[in-house]
């Protein structure tokens, strides 16, 4: 039998207001998505599988990061490959600006004498697949003809094509002007959705833990554009490893709630319609899909 210990994360992830924080007079409405079920067995629950979840130990504390090779199989491929190599114990978090973007990996004149990588080819987007598991969230939206979610992943569409959106804690691979040149460095999306990024970065996966990591990071200063130059100042990763290559203690056993749920339907409806009392202005019905974070808990065997 398991017991279930619910993570909002502070609407899953801790990216919403903080309205724990106020003291109203009338209780503000509730920021998380749904309540935690009964029940491990619940289906619209998903167990997160551990070989696509990348552990982060670092010196701020573990964050985790949910993979996506249906999206971008060919960055998940080399990021796994690279995380067994050991290539990311000990680089640090060497470029981050405050409510943009939080970069680790190894700066090209510190390279050293490490083996140099292929740079990868673009996977900015991909063909519309309609047998995908697809939740509409928003049509016309202001940057693309819709958004919705597909496997729990916030995504555009347009002209029979799909991306992944630049939400808060979506992870891309760094490059330089050119579109295939990303090699190893990997970037955390902190703060607002950086959308100008979609369709110009190959987004592979999202944080889905650790946000309280996240917001400790060293910030580098906005002049030199982030770039912190002693690598003494910066986070560091102490240790990255796949959830199948850690002792199961030291896993974490991580569930979302579907974005196909009933539950998570109704919680979009909800927000459309802001029906609780504390709403004075209802909106107009629509939705930026950035707003509705999916929920994240974890389970703990007792």
């Amino acid at each position: 039998m398991k017991a279930l210990s619910l993570c909002a994360l502070v609407v899953s992830l801790g990216f919403g207001v903080a309205l724990a924080q106020q003291s109203p007079a009338t209780p503000l409405p509730a920021t998380s998505t749904a309540a935690a079920p009964a029940a491990a067995a619940d289906s619209s629950w998903q167990l997160l599988p551990q070989d696509n979840l990348l552990y982060l130990e670092t010196d701020q504390g573990r964050i985790v990061i949910l993979l996506a090779p249906q999206f971008a199989p060919e960055h998940v491929k080399r990021v796994k490959q690279l995380v067994k190599a050991g290539f990311y114990d000990g680089v640090t978090f060497y470029r981050v600006i405050e409510g943009f973007v939080a970069q680790f990996g190894v700066p090209e004149h510190e390279w050293g004498t490490r083996a140099k990588l292929t740079p990868m080819k673009a996977e900015f987007s991909w063909p519309v697949r309609s047998g995908d598991p697809y939740l509409l969230v928003q049509r016309p939206d202001l940057l693309a003809e819709e958004t919705g979610f597909n496997q729990g992943f916030a995504v555009a569409r347009e002209q029979n094509q799909e991306w992944l959106v630049h939400c808060p804690g979506v992870v891309n691979m760094a490059r330089a002007n050119e579109p295939d040149t990303g090699v190893a460095d990997i970037a955390i999306m902190m703060g607002q959705a950086t959308r100008h990024l979609d369709k110009n970065m190959s987004a592979f996966g999202k944080v889905i833990w650790g946000q309280y990591a996240i917001n400790r990071i060293r910030r580098g200063d906005t002049a030199d554009g982030g770039v912190i130059g002693s690598a003494a100042a910066r986070t560091v990763i102490k240790q990255a490893r796949l959830g199948t290559d850690l002792a199961p203690d030291r896993q974490l056993q991580l569930e979302w709630l579907s974005t196909t749920s009933s539950e998570f339907s109704q919680s979009l409806a909800e927000r459309r319609s802001r029906t609780h009392v504390f709403y004075q202005h209802k909106g107009n019905g629509n939705m930026d899909v950035c707003y509705p974070q999916v929920p994240v808990r974890e389970v703990k065997p007792v």
